[in-house]
């Protein structure tokens, strides 16, 4: 059984092509169209009145006795996050470009999303009887979009056999020793991502199906399976009689009906093709079938030895839903449970006090779809009003949040690490603290609390994304910890580290490509410019195709605005890229007017108990009540320590004893609380820590230059006059600028489009201008500059240019945007002329406190006049 996904920009041709392999293995008697509304596997009302795959599926065919589940995936960005869970199940893909098109900018998602899953996959470049279809040119923009190790399998055997070899070390050996390449040396390198096998066809036209099919045959092997029973559930859906399926790719074992999965008995296990299934008694490693039994699951739950898949593809808008006057919320917010069950990525959120219903999701397309869905089951009417972006937040640094939860017969201490995480990583959670500490039970209690609770940011109260959650450490009572303590210790602990840490807003950012007339390019520069755009670059000759990424809220509205101006020959698409820092925080942030003390359902405070009475505890005033010692709190200032306290945890004096002992062995002294009656342990304070200054390194700063010139209002109109004085401009100020600061500057600006040019060097009054060599851009070189310098110098890096690869990669390197670079050099230019003012005053006023007799001399000597005798 070899499970095949395809996936593809929208409008390329991808159902298209799975009823031409269906036609080609004997599957189909003909082939059906999208646009006739006839093909197998677009069985949605919905969908053939779109023309477009909204729900993933599954047809089953066969090739020469081998098994194939072909899975068909929606196309359009704004069902990204069926796309992104079917990813989970595949063991090979094939990604659909259109041979007109060429790399939109969702291939190049879509490719990147398969890498990071380390699916193996091939290329099938489509439409090639299209008149725009230029071979050279699409498989050239394949090798420098996507990867170069892509390899036309059309080639002369001795020709692709050189090509694959030059994609792996090992091989490149082999075929210069004049070794044979075999099927196997062929199979590893596809099925290791080593090679990206490209084929060029049309599923329209019937044209290289069979190249796909001997490929499959050839070089894909099937998939060996553990014996313990493990799985993903991908997707849930309702059939026509209302009953709940949930999807399941088996990872290891097998299922058998009446077997328990989540507590819960299968009752029926159903193999589909299509709208059709076969009901069966077992299913074995490697298929994917729907059962029936599962009410509490939900897509991307997984079973066994199997990691939770991370959901990248995220919502960016939200809505309020509103019905007609005569409908409950109340009422109709349980048959809604059903709708949004089968389409998790649009995310509803009920708030119950207000009653009122939010939904989050991507875009117009799943705005019309929930409509839909809701008027043709429902009978019901349905508006979404108040729309706008989702904002998240995340921490910059590390803190520990500490979460005491001790009413009277409960207790519970955890002290969470937070820490910045990766981009996209969303919530990740890491245990540090042993059995001996806390119990298995409670350690796997907190790590189920994090994976499946939303956490609120203290700036606006957006969801907190992106950082590591580490337990550090936990306490619970023998007698009087209950289910619930943990949840609350938990919940307190992030939020109180929240209330210390460096929070930062972060909004949804487009990546976008965009193709217009070369006379238009000036005002969409200017656009692009007002929109915050990024990595900004453009390519092509009368028609330009300009990419980048910019704040969702600022691009997502421009397609009507380039229609107009380029008089309908424009066209622009989005797919998104991520949430990154937002451009405009501090606005966003007192337009929300939110308090995050006053905000008591997501309290940083703790509750302790003395005496047998339980209080609450301000926030800021925790860290003098904990039972636990802090373990990586590092970030309080030496007049700013506290000293700590302590609250009963039991009634037994050997209990309070046994926490003042660990307590003090580690803090020293402790004043009791008034009114506290346990003594505390007398001990010599430990070594007070000092803190010493790091010793100074040589800074260097990184530019950007085109970055920079595009991003500043007067360098770009010069660049569009000539764009040789803009840079000489930029060099000036620069020059300027380095005379001010302690800096050595390094300004780069690309070169890899001119041919055979090497790195070039300049200095510049001691800034250095270097031009890149062909096929490096700049921000590739001031990447692996940065990675480099970064282990001996302290650097700082001025673009806007590919924010998350530079953090990634510099490991510590400073980054300021090009706008704020630019205010930078305006205030230094600024600073210069004041310096320069004050001292010609200086100097006028040394002037004029001289004797008369003794000014006069001067000035005679200046204007070059002889003196009387």
């Amino acid at each position: 059984m070899i499970n095949v996904g395809v996936l593809a920009h929208v409008d390329a041709g991808k159902t298209t092509l799975i009823e031409a392999i269906l036609y080609k293995t004997g599957k189909l008697r003909k082939t059906g169209r999208v646009d006739f509304g006839d093909s197998f596997l677009d069985n949605d009302e919905y969908e053939r009145k779109r023309g477009i795959t909204i729900f993933s599926k599954l047809a089953r065919t066969s090739i020469n006795g081998i098994e194939i589940n072909i899975i068909d995936t929606p196309g359009h960005v704004d069902f990204s996050a069926e796309m992104e869970r079917t990813i989970s199940i595949l063991d090979m893909a094939i990604l659909v470009i259109s041979g007109s098109e060429g790399v939109q900018s969702h291939s190049y998602t879509l490719f990147r999303l398969l890498r990071e899953a380390n699916i193996p996959t091939v290329i099938f470049v489509n439409k090639i009887d299209s008149d725009k279809f230029d071979k050279n040119k699409v498989l050239g923009g394949l090798k420098k979009s996507l990867s170069k190790n892509i390899v036309d399998f059309s080639k002369e055997n001795k020709m692709l056999l050189e090509e694959i070899a030059a994609c792996d070390e090992n091989l490149i050996e082999k075929f210069i020793e004049g070794e044979e390449i075999t099927k196997s040396d062929i199979s590893f390198c596809i099925e290791n991502s080593k090679v990206f096998p490209t084929i060029f066809g049309s599923g329209l036209k019937l044209i290289n199906i069979e190249g796909i099919l001997e490929l499959i045959k050839e070089y894909v092997h099937e998939k060996t399976y553990p014996d313990e029973l493990s799985g993903i559930i991908y997707k849930i859906k309702y059939d026509e009689n209302g009953n709940r399926l949930s999807f399941i790719k088996l990872l290891g074992g097998i299922l058998q009906v009446k077997d328990t999965l989540f507590d819960e008995k299968i009752n029926q296990i159903r193999a589909y093709d299509g709208e059709k299934y076969n009901a069966t008694d077992k299913a074995f490693a490697g298929d994917i079938v729907a059962v029936t039994g599962l009410s509490k699951v939900h897509a991307g739950d997984t079973f066994g030895d199997v990691k939770r898949p991370v959901q990248k593809l995220l919502p960016v808008l939200s809505y309020n839903m509103v019905f007609p006057d005569d409908i409950s919320i109340n009422q109709i917010y349980p048959k809604l449970l059903q709708i949004f069950d089968e389409i998790p990525e649009i995310r509803m959120e009920y708030d119950e006090e207000l009653s009122k219903i939010r939904v989050n999701l991507m875009g117009e397309v799943q705005i019309d779809l929930i409509k839909n869905l809701i008027g043709e089951r429902f009978g019901i009417n349905c508006d979404l009003i108040d729309g706008g972006i989702i904002y998240k937040e995340t921490i910059s640094g590390y803190i520990e949040g500490v979460g005491h939860f001790e009413p009277l017969r409960h207790y519970a201490e955890v002290h969470i690490l937070i820490s910045e995480g990766e981009r996209g990583s969303g919530i990740v959670f890491v245990n540090e603290v042993s059995d001996d500490e806390l119990p298995k039970n409670f350690q796997r209690q907190v790590r189920n609390i994090v994976e499946t609770s939303k956490f609120r940011g203290v700036l606006t109260g957006s969801e907190l994304t992106d950082v590591v959650l580490t337990l550090v450490a936990g306490r619970a009572h023998e007698k009087h910890t209950e289910g619930g303590d943990f949840l609350e210790a938990v919940n307190r602990a992030v939020r109180h580290g929240l209330m210390y840490a460096k929070s930062i807003l972060l909004e949804p950012y487009y990546d976008f490509e965009i193709n217009i007339p070369m006379t238009s390019l000036g005002r969409l520069l200017n656009d692009l410019n007002n929109m915050n755009a990024e990595d900004i670059s453009y390519e092509g000759g009368e028609t330009l195709r300009v990419t980048g990424y910019a704040p969702t809220v600022n691009i997502q509205n421009y397609g009507s605005t380039l229609l107009s101006y380029t008089k309908g020959l424009g066209q622009i698409g989005f797919s998104l890229r991520g949430f990154l820092p937002c451009h405009n925080a501090e606005e966003i942030i007192e337009k929300s007017l939110y308090m995050a003390e006053y905000d008591t359902k997501n309290t940083p405070d703790s509750v302790f108990c003395s005496h047998g009475e339980s209080f609450i505890v301000p926030w800021s005033e925790v860290f003098n009540y904990m039972h636990l010692p802090l373990k990586k709190f590092e970030l309080v200032k030496e007049e700013e320590k506290i000293e700590t306290v302590r609250s009963t945890y039991d009634a037994t004096k050997a209990d309070s004893e046994e926490l003042m002992a660990i307590f003090e062995r580690t803090y020293g002294k402790v004043t009791p609380r008034i009114g506290d009656w346990d003594a505390p342990v007398k001990r010599t304070p430990e070594k007070e820590y000092v803190y010493k200054e790091r010793a100074k390194k040589k800074h260097y700063l990184l530019v950007d230059g085109y970055n920079i010139i595009f991003a500043s209002k007067s360098l770009n109109e010069l660049a569009q006059i000539n764009i040789d004085a803009a840079r000489d401009r930029l060099i000036e100020l620069l020059i300027d600028y380095k005379a001010y600061k302690d800096y050595e500057i390094i300004l780069v600006f690309d070169a890899y489009r001119l041919v055979n040019h090497p790195t070039e060097v300049q200095n510049f009054s001691g800034v250095y201008v270097v031009y890149t060599k062909t096929a490096e851009t700049a921000d590739q070189y001031i990447e692996k500059t940065t990675h480099e310098m970064i282990k001996r110098y302290d650097v700082t890096v001025a673009t806007s240019d590919g924010i998350e690869q530079i953090i990634i990669r510099g490991k510590g390197a400073i980054l300021i945007s090009a706008r704020e670079f630019l205010k930078d050099l305006e205030d230094t230019k600024e600073a210069f002329r004041k310096e320069h003012i004050e001292k010609t005053s200086v100097t006028n006023r040394l002037f004029d406190s001289l004797e008369v007799e003794l000014k006069e001399k001067i000035e005679n000597i200046r204007l070059g006049k002889k003196e009387e005798p």
